[in-house]
């Protein structure tokens, strides 16, 4: 037993031990940085993570309170993850980062996750919703999510994870670290593969990381960080039909889709102590990356007036449910052609900050004030190839999107180049706030930032259009054309906030803010097709929030808020996945989210002075996200440049009739009105532990106009509310070993997850896993 404690003792020190603060943090790693946070805030510790032994960032998100996730590939390699009713899709309004640092290929042009951190190397995740994220940015409308990164141990450490299980599952990490006189680093190496629990989801993930720490005297300390992720995954946009879902969830017609992502990055901290109560903090950092996408060209057996569509000539493949009785939109074609969706990204910039403590006319100040300069240049190209075809068909590569060139026109070649175009991006922030300590209890902290945004789109191919054919621009055969040019986009917006504390005892504190969230558009909102500026203003939240967090025993910690924030200028943009005509974007709307969230920990064995730990857990969030505007006549703009009035998404057909739908009050798609996680843990003192845990998710809508029947062709319809048990069970040994095995979804429930992109995409079925670890 008392080897047990020291052998505690013994690794805490080694965690806590070297060196001066590694840079910017979110929260901190102490229980007692909470209090300085005036907003909800949420961490996910590393007794979670080394108990449940998460398999990708989402499986451990979805517990925390107000989120929404949706699954979409069989790693969480593309991440949905939204807070409070904002959009999960590809995380586009959650700013993600990784030890304060931004790690999105494109956060201001492009911000879908395409990248996120690996589960694996973090020891906490950190989340806030409220105040705090004024000094972050950009898109903090649905929360900040913060990935903490291990820290070099104090003695010479070798440390392996090795995880294998069902749908060939392998996972291995291994570090090592160590820290001599005034240095400390670690290097890191992890590698990842499996089947998926679909057909044709094969995956693997291959990462290094190296991370040194130096102390160069009292007063300056410079980290530097090294990373390089290259991941391979058959990670496809397509779902299934109705039909085909019932029939086996597990089919993927999208057998040639592959995305491939190989992304290097630099950052290097300096901190620099110019006094005692005066610290500089400088971070550089820079990032490369290359995103490969080839998606399968496909149909659906479903004409736009709703009857039968025969397979296209070029159709390599057919999925149906069955031989006959198919409804329209129970099949699926797959084509002979695929696209691929090239894209480079280089992204660099510094920021520093200046923290400082001081007195003025008796009040004490903690303030925060920083800058930073962020650039981006990023290059997308599509190109058109032929598909691997093994059963001997003629292949003709013939674009999807056929409205583009009105079939005037099919390409003579198999492998061509469809448009290109660079993008440039310069951003400015600059953000201050003051924490106030007004009396011995309570603290008042104003703060503002400021966002400066500049958009440069320079097109050198695109899409022909009939104009280009009317004028004789191209050739007859021809689908693009060069042809160069640019246009800009400046966005500035100005965000400020407020919070107030109150320690109503040492460890728990009253806590009530507001503050201004914004999402700048993104190139994908911002331009047209053909390069020109659609002007569109930036999203903005406005958030108010209060509540009351902290410890009010020594077994029996809370956190209790109630929110309300006003989402306007949502830029709405009705175009398929995969059509790269640009149905127009717009400024249209704005909502409405009210609701309530709850964190409740107890321990009994606390109560009772035990040896043992069984906490109990509680988190619970109840929502209300409603859309208050209404826009009858969306408008578009053809590859021509014509504008257009759209009937969708405002419009539903009956009896091939369309009927205005005012969607006002409806609510907002992907936000599930309860969510419930609830779990057990039991851990003894000779190194045993178990976990049970319970999680619901409440139904959803796909829709805004909130359709109720599920359409053959699975796009729309509820998602049906869903129960999952997870489970664990290990062995901590004292002498730095430790065996476990996770069970997911235990039940092997098969789920809807979502119905973006296109058709029904299941939530991941069960999955067990057995691991080892060891420390040398």
């Amino acid at each position: 037993m008392n080897k047990k404690i020291l052998s505690q003792n013994v690794s805490e020190e080694k965690e806590s031990k070297p060196t001066k603060n590694e840079g910017i943090h979110v929260i901190g790693n102490k229980k007692e940085d909470l209090k300085k946070i005036p907003g909800s805030a949420y961490i996910i510790d590393k007794k979670y993570l080394e108990e449940a032994s998460p398999t990708d960032p989402m499986e451990a998100l979805r517990r925390a309170p107000g989120a929404s996730v949706r699954f979409q590939d069989a790693a969480g390699l593309t991440p949905n993850i939204g807070f409070r009713g904002v959009s999960n899709e590809e995380s586009r309004k959650t700013l993600i980062l990784e030890d304060g640092i931004l790690t999105s290929l494109s956060p201001y042009g492009q911000p879908e996750s395409y990248y996120s951190p690996s589960i694996e190397r973090m020891e906490r995740i950190e989340i806030i919703k409220g105040s705090g994220s004024i000094l972050f940015g950009p898109n903090t409308i649905g929360g900040i999510v913060n990935f903490v990164t291990k820290r070099p141990p104090a003695e010479s450490t070798f440390y392996t994870k090795n995880v294998g299980g069902e749908n060939g599952y392998l996972s291995t990490y291994n570090s090592y670290g160590k820290s001599f006189g005034s240095s400390a680093f670690e290097v890191s190496l992890l590698r990842k593969q499996g089947n998926g629990f679909r057909n044709y989801q094969n995956f693997d993930v291959t990462e290094g990381n190296i991370k040194w720490i130096q102390d160069w005297n009292e007063n300056h300390s410079t980290t530097i960080k090294l990373g390089y992720h290259l991941q391979n995954a058959q990670s496809t946009y397509l779902g299934l039909s109705q039909g085909l879902f019932r029939l086996d969830p597990k089919i993927n017609p999208a057998e040639f889709d592959e995305k491939k992502l190989n992304r290097n990055q630099t950052i290097i901290s300096h901190n620099w102590k110019l006094a005692e109560d005066h610290t500089l903090i400088i971070r550089g950092y820079f990032s490369q990356a290359e995103r490969n996408w080839a998606r399968q060209d496909f149909l659906s057996g479903k004409s736009n007036s709703g009857g039968y569509l025969n397979a296209p000539l070029d159709t390599l493949r057919t999925y149906s449910p069955g031989i006959i009785g198919n409804r329209p939109g129970d099949a699926i074609y797959m084509r002979e052609s695929y696209t691929s969706r090239d894209q480079s990204f280089m992204v660099g910039g510094i920021e520093t900050k200046l923290e400082s403590k001081f007195s003025t006319l008796g009040l004490k100040h903690e303030t925060d004030l920083g800058v930073r300069l962020h650039g981006e240049n990023n290059l997308t190209q599509t190109n058109l190839k032929k598909t691997d075809d093994p059963l001997g068909y003629l292949s003709k590569a013939i674009i999807q999107e056929e409205s583009l060139i009105n079939n005037l026109a099919q390409p003579s070649l198999p492998n061509f180049n469809l448009n290109r175009q660079e993008r440039k991006i310069e951003a400015f922030a600059a953000y201050f706030q003051d924490r106030i300590q007004l009396s011995e209890n309570w603290k008042l902290i104003p703060g503002v930032r400021y966002e400066e945004v500049r958009q440069k789109a320079i097109t050198t191919r695109r899409q022909a259009t009939a104009e280009d054919y009317r004028l004789g621009a191209v050739l007859p055969n021809d689908v693009s054309v060069n042809r160069r040019s640019s246009s800009e986009s400046r966005t500035h917006i100005i965000l400020p906030g407020l919070g107030i504390t109150y320690d109503i005892t040492k460890k728990f504190i009253w806590f009530s803010g507001a503050h201004k969230g914004f999402s700048p558009p993104t190139f994908g909102t911002s331009f047209s097709p053909q390069g020109n500026d659609y002007r569109l203003k930036p999203e903005t939240s406005t958030n108010y929030e209060t509540g009351v967090r902290g410890d009010l025993t020594s077994y029996l910690y809370t956190e209790l808020v109630g929110y309300k924030m006003y989402f306007r200028d949502q830029i709405i943009n009705v175009n398929e996945v995969g059509g790269e005509n640009g149905i127009r974007p717009a400024n249209t709307g704005y909502s409405t989210h009210t609701g309530g969230e709850a964190v409740i920990v107890w321990d009994p064995a606390k109560m009772q002075k035990s040896e043992w730990r069984v906490p109990i857990e509680l988190i619970y969030s109840r929502i209300e996200a409603k859309s208050r505007s209404f826009n009858p006549f969306p408008v578009s703009q053809t590859s021509d440049g014509k504008e257009i009035i759209e009937f969708l998404p405002a419009y539903t057909i009956n009896n091939y009739q369309y009927l205005p739908t005012d969607t006002t009050g409806n609510y907002l798609p992907y936000v599930p009105k309860e969510t419930i996680t609830t779990a057990i843990s039991v851990s003894s003192p000779q190194g045993y532990y178990g976990r049970l845990e319970y999680q619901y998710f409440g139904k959803q809508y796909s829709d805004l106009l909130n359709t109720k029947d599920e359409s053959e062709d699975g796009n729309k319809g509820i998602i049906p509310k869903v129960e999952l048990w997870n489970t664990s069970l290990g062995y901590r040994s004292p002498d730095k070993w430790s065996v476990f095995i996770n069970a997911k979804n235990i039940q092997d429930k098969q789920y809807v997850s979502g119905r973006l992109p296109t058709g029904i995409q299941p939530g991941p079925f069960r999955q067990i896993n057995v691991g080892f670890t060891l420390e040398l």
